[in-house]
């Protein structure tokens, strides 16, 4: 049981380090090109991943028993996560720091807290109420600016809220029905969705990409992380460690994509921001803390 916690742990980590670099080279990216041309250059990529690992990690004979239920979350889970993606790059796209994208994102475990109190019947401690509103207030802090809150006029703000209430929604779906959850096959399913959905709009808009080397790399390097690594990282997760420490871990990726962005991309949010960022990543561990607690005890 402990190493099934010790592994549990390590895909989380594993899933929030693939996460951040996948922020980095993903803006890298987008500087350059619009929405729709990275896109259909990632997903597609992304889709050459998933179908080489289904293929040699042999994930395809897993699916000869309870096909259909199998297939059915597998689609399901992708769906969420597919418009849930489509919103986080929106988000990257609009702000100039991925690490205040990622902070921001830290409100998904206080869905994932409230859906899984609600849905799953998960115990409810005083300790996760004061997690949540101080997650809150942190998601406040970041998005005040002079003058007040802009959070609700942001259209990055709003992207990243709105995206992880989806993967919240997905987290939760996958914790549920884990023992017909296939990460692989779903991940591969997502991707193609979000492939054929950016084919579409390239063709509409007739706007084909131009890259250039570099280019390549960051959409080849991102696309493995965030389209294979970290959904078959974190669904793995999933499958030996309750959905809210799955959370808690992939949350420390603000951390990652803060010192990344300021290696690699020369930005740093600003002292609020940081503050903001700070809070909602306290606000998440108290959401957990007792339940870790209680484990070990």
């Amino acid at each position: 049981m402990k190493n099934n916690q010790t592994t549990g742990h390590l895909y989380a980590f594993g899933a929030a380090l693939a996460l951040s670099g996948s922020f980095i080279f993903s803006k890298s990216a987008l500087n350059n090109l619009t929405l729709v041309q990275f896109g259909l250059v990632w997903f597609s990529m992304g889709v050459v991943w998933n179908g080489v690992w289904f293929l040699f990690s042999r994930e395809y004979r897993k699916l000869k028993e309870s096909t259909s239920p199998k297939i059915l979350v597998a689609f399901s889970i992708a769906v969420l996560e597919g418009a849930a993606t489509g919103l986080f790059y929106m988000a990257i796209k609009e702000m100039e720091n991925p690490a205040v994208v990622s902070f921001i994102g830290n409100i998904g475990p206080v869905f994932v807290t409230v859906m899984g109190i609600v849905l799953l019947k998960e115990r409810f401690l005083g300790s996760q109420l004061a997690g949540i509103a101080i997650t809150l207030a942190g998601v406040f802090v970041i998005n005040y600016r002079s003058g007040g809150f802009v959070g609700f006029y942001d259209p990055g703000s709003i992207y990243v809220i709105l995206a992880s209430l989806l993967f919240a929604m997905a987290t939760i779906l996958g914790r549920w029905k884990q023992k017909y959850l296939e990460p692989g096959f779903m991940s591969l399913i997502r991707t193609m969705l979000l492939a054929l959905v950016m084919g579409i709009l390239t063709i509409r808009s007739g706007s084909f990409p131009e890259l250039s080397a570099s280019l390549w790399r960051d959409l080849a390097l991102g696309s493995l992380l965030e389209t294979l690594i970290v959904i078959v990282f974190a669904y793995q997760s999933l499958k030996l460690i309750e959905a809210t420490k799955t959370s808690l871990i992939i949350s420390s990726k603000g951390v990652w994509t803060l010192l990344l962005a300021w290696v690699f991309l020369g930005v740093f949010p600003s002292w609020v921001q940081l503050f903001g960022g700070l809070l909602t990543l306290i606000g998440v561990w108290l959401i957990t803390w007792n339940r870790k607690f209680i484990l070990r005890g």
